[in-house]
């Protein structure tokens, strides 16, 4: 008997009713739930409202939804979906390399190889960032309340101040 079925007679057996929900169902179901939130969000004033609408920008320019980003200093790359699952691999339908105004487009083959390359490096750049600090890693929430986001917000400036020394307040920017 696998975990799963233990699991499920365990539940039935507390008098939980389980029904099969299709993946894409339960993704809908939580996307209805967000929804309203992200475009409160989208819709806030001062600059965080400007910062939510400033991130997703990108994604609204191209006709079909990206599904991945990549922004260096001289160039960024982004990958477009939805992804093709061959096997255990997932496949972008293309992408684009953008270089200030101009951009190139990736074919599906292009786009894969860049993609792949690109989190190969994020993850490699991660690691050995990683390597000498010590970090707590916590569950990961769909949103990480502060206790007092203003007070939050004014540390993480000070801390900013601390190591940039930079004179200018971030409300200016």
């Amino acid at each position: 008997m696998s975990i799963f079925s233990m699991l499920e007679a365990a539940l039935r057996a507390e008098g939980w009713a389980l029904v099969r929900v299709p993946v894409n169902d339960r993704y809908k179901s939580l996307t209805e739930l967000l929804i309203d939130d992200y475009v409160r969000r989208l819709s806030r004033t001062g600059l965080d409202g400007s910062c939510y609408r400033n991130f997703i920008a990108d994604w609204l320019y191209f006709e079909r939804p990206m599904i991945d980003r990549f922004k260096g200093e001289e160039f960024s790359a982004q990958f477009e979906g939805p992804l093709v699952a061959i096997g255990d691999k997932t496949y972008p339908l293309g992408g684009f390399i953008l270089d200030h105004l101009q951009w190139a487009r990736l074919s599906p083959e292009d786009a894969f190889d860049l993609r792949e390359t690109l989190r190969a490096v994020v993850d490699r750049s991660v690691r050995k960032w990683m390597q000498d600090k010590d970090l707590t890693f916590v569950p990961a929430l769909p949103e990480k309340p502060f206790p007092d986001r203003a007070a939050a917000d004014a540390e993480a400036e000070r801390q900013i101040r601390a190591f940039a020394r930079v004179p200018r307040d971030l409300g200016d920017i």
